[in-house]
């Protein structure tokens, strides 16, 4: 890296941008990492020069990541996690320490929708099950990764992605609506908590995002005229715009924002 820092007119040193979004000898942790926003995430903060920890459910897309990920020069390992299993949560954290010895950056992004229901057709199992998807794994990591971060005394970051139903909340999908909104407020409550160690929390917060998991509802016509419709920009954005986010919550440039959310949307949520 070049050109790390400069002087100002009035004597303040001044970080280069290659240096704010160089995240060389970090160590990240994105969940649900093996596809989709995951895959994005883990690609942009490995292009930042993070080492990643590909943490997903199933083992053979973890390790396709990783070897991919390694490939553009930094360390990549698999850590096979179910977020609703917190012996699992253990186990990547574990992994990570003992791959790369700390941990600097946790990208909570696994989640997920349940079947669009009625609410009054709603089991208690679809709203454990969702709830624990989505908000318990989010929770349960972060207080796991961020006592790593303070025994250590790393300045992390941790980003929750949450989603706009959070806020524009979908049709027939009260729980993960709920769930979502949850993770929103955990961030903001735990800002200040973790402040006094240097560490920050923030959300991103996607809208209409076309991955491969939901390329199939983008392919139906309606569907697809319909988000047209609704997204001002004209359409659903991409993994990559997601990661390109995260890289930031991730970074030195985000260093005096905490509790604080972005939303990648297309303008979704004003239209």
């Amino acid at each position: 890296m070049h050109d790390e820092t400069r002087t100002g007119a009035d004597g303040t040193m001044i970080s280069s941008i290659a240096s704010l979004f160089d995240l060389t000898g970090r160590t990240a942790i994105v969940t649900a990492a093996g596809q989709g926003m995951g895959l994005g995430i883990a690609r942009r903060l490995a292009e930042a020069g993070a080492n990643v920890v590909v943490s997903h459910r199933h083992r053979d897309a973890a390790e396709a990541v990783a070897e991919e990920l390694r490939g553009l020069g930094v360390g990549a390992v698999a850590a096979l996690a179910d977020v609703t299993d917190l012996a699992a949560l253990d186990r990547t954290v574990a992994t990570a320490l003992e791959a790369f010895g700390r941990i600097d950056i946790l990208v909570n992004n696994a989640g997920g929708m349940h079947p669009f229901t009625p609410f009054l057709e709603v089991t208690p199992e679809t709203w454990q099950a969702t709830t624990e998807r989505n908000l318990k794994g989010t929770y349960f990591l972060t207080q796991k990764v961020a006592k790593a971060m303070i025994a250590a005394d790393i300045r992390g970051r941790i980003v929750n992605i949450a989603s706009t139903a959070a806020f524009k909340p979908d049709f027939q999908l009260a729980a993960y609506n709920a769930a979502k909104a949850g993770v929103v407020s955990l961030a903001r409550s735990l800002c200040t908590e973790l402040a006094p160690h240097g560490i920050v929390i923030n959300t991103v917060v996607p809208g209409p995002i076309r991955t491969t998991a939901t390329e199939p509802v983008y392919a139906d016509p309606q569907i697809a005229a319909m988000v047209r419709e609704r997204v001002p920009l004209g359409g659903p954005g991409s993994p990559e715009d997601i990661g390109n986010a995260v890289l930031f919550c991730a970074s030195d440039a985000a260093g005096h924002m905490t509790g604080s959310m972005i939303v990648i949307d297309g303008g979704f949520m004003w239209s």
